[in-house]
């Protein structure tokens, strides 16, 4: 949405006043965080993090945050919930370091309606919500997002996280809109590849993508497919779904 919301501006340069943007349900990059403040003429940009299952926000960004908090984190932990940050092995890891977060409150759910199965993976008996996100945990309780964890890539036998390499290709001046999927590899089991959508018709090559990513990431995480679509599948609340993305790109090729 403010992705749409920037260009549109860009193009209209409406007069408006607004005080302040709450970003939420998706991995908000420094980079558009900056083109909202400038181009919306934002006094404060914020983040938010949550989910359904308690009962919305969890992690979200203080009033008088500064700037580098409110863009490079979710914000800080909400009084009502305790958080944790575990291992593949259940336990937690230190400050700092990448895990899964864990949630437990009063506001958390308690199972899914007619799923026991779902429940009983996701819900231990302790009442400790997985929520299949790698996330870091400051010493100050602030928490970061590295990305879902059913969407790593694994190519070759490295392990990608997409948001890292979203994040660098959302700076291209010609991409309005990018999100990185893994697509099967007969060699690697995985390939990285960039669904972007750029800026009026503008026709971006791979080649072009991954001179932009050369030297700035890890050469293993360049992407080595390109796809460019006018349009990405989302939910009614704006959230992109990756599975359908992979779905129309495996079903394409």
């Amino acid at each position: 949405m403010y992705v749409d919301l920037v260009d549109r501006q860009k193009a209209r340069n409406e007069d408006i006043d607004p005080e302040i943007a709450i970003s939420g349900g998706a991995i908000c990059s420094p980079h558009l965080f900056k083109q909202m403040k400038d181009v919306l003429k934002l006094k404060k940009v914020k983040s938010v993090y949550g989910l359904t299952e308690v009962t919305a926000v969890a992690f979200q960004s203080l009033y008088d945050d500064d700037e580098r908090q409110a863009t490079s984190t979710v914000g800080y932990v909400g009084d009502h919930l305790e958080v944790k940050v575990i291992n593949e092995e259940g336990r937690i890891v230190p400050r700092g370091s990448p895990g899964e977060l864990c949630i437990r409150g009063y506001s958390t759910t308690l199972g899914y309606w007619k799923n026991e199965e779902k429940t009983q993976e996701l819900i231990g008996a302790d009442k400790w919500l997985r929520t299949g996100d790698q996330f870091v945990l400051d010493e100050k309780g602030y928490g970061s997002v590295v990305g879902r964890i059913k969407e790593l890539i694994i190519r070759g036998g490295e392990n990608i996280f997409p948001g890292e390499i979203e994040s660098l290709l959302n700076t291209h001046p010609e991409i309005l809109e990018c999100h990185v999927v893994a697509v099967p590899h007969e060699r690697l089991g995985e390939e990285v590849c960039a669904c972007v959508r750029t800026k009026s018709a503008v026709a971006l090559t791979l080649e072009e993508v991954q001179a932009f990513c050369q030297g700035k990431i890890a050469h293993f995480k360049v992407p080595s497919r390109l796809e460019l679509l006018e349009s990405f599948p989302k939910t009614a609340s704006g959230k992109i779904q990756k599975f359908k993305l992979v779905e129309t790109i495996v079903a394409q090729a």
